[in-house]
């Protein structure tokens, strides 16, 4: 069963059609790139399955819910998170206090129950720290925990924001342009971690990026958008040697 199906996802903004009637399916693990030029509607995709946007028609659906009924937090607390286009951590944190910011989606302790039960709520929070700061290891962040986010290079300020998106623990993790900003050496160790996100922590992830060989390399399947439409889709070899895809990124 797929677990996010968008089924002629369209929205339109006064007579401009971003996206338009899009269809594509992710099944629980897979690894899933949403690719084309600037301006063809990926982030708006994006946008429309965690709920900034509704669709104008057509529905998205997550483990059989549609989204288009459930505001933003909702949909993060059914299992999906994102990072952003733009970095949007919080520069006067450290990068531990940044991550740990992400486990509070799945709060164990009410805020009564952190009054009436103190010790409880510590635990929850030791719990937490825990849990962040092994995730910053596995993005090989762990020498990085006290230092300020606005402190970090671009790159790691990247990697910084995947490991908050991981922190609220989702099944479905979507990530905007993760590897812009990187060197050639940092993005082939993120396609690795990317790879062991899925592996070892069984989540399913889509992937924007405008980097054709970093997701040639890491997506087992491709959606391809130009002007909001769908033009190809396929395996990253058959995507990649279709000529509408050349025409689109390379021009007639």
């Amino acid at each position: 069963m797929s677990q996010l199906v968008l089924d002629k996802a369209t929205i339109k903004f006064g007579g401009l059609t971003a996206v338009n009637q899009v269809c594509f399916e992710l099944e629980q693990g897979m690894i899933f790139g949403l690719i084309g030029p600037n301006g063809a509607g990926k982030t708006t995709c994006f946008n429309l399955i965690t709920g900034l946007y509704k669709p104008t028609s057509g529905s998205i659906t997550f483990d059989g819910h549609d989204l288009s009924q459930y505001p933003t937090y909702q949909i993060a607390a059914l299992g999906i998170s994102r990072t952003f286009q733009n970095i949007r951590l919080f520069g006067s944190l450290t990068v531990l206090e940044n991550v740990m910011l992400g486990t509070y989606l799945r709060k164990e302790s009410s805020l009564a129950s952190a009054l009436l039960h103190g010790g409880r709520s510590i635990g929850d929070t030791s719990r937490k720290r825990e849990f962040a700061t092994n995730l910053l290891n596995v993005l090989g962040l762990g020498d990085l925990l006290h230092v300020r986010s606005r402190d970090l290079p671009y790159g790691k300020q990247r990697r910084v924001e995947i490991a908050r998106a991981m922190a609220t623990n989702p099944k479905l993790l979507l990530l905007d342009e993760p590897a812009a900003g990187m060197n050639p050496q940092e993005k082939v160790a993120l396609m690795e971690d990317v790879k062991r996100l899925r592996n070892e922590f069984g989540k399913t992830i889509l992937v924007i990026e405008h980097d054709m060989k970093f997701v040639m390399n890491l997506c087992e399947q491709i959606v391809v958008l130009d002007h909001g439409e769908e033009i190809a889709r396929g395996l990253p070899a058959e995507v990649k040697a279709n000529p509408k895809v050349i025409a689109a990124y390379l021009g007639e």
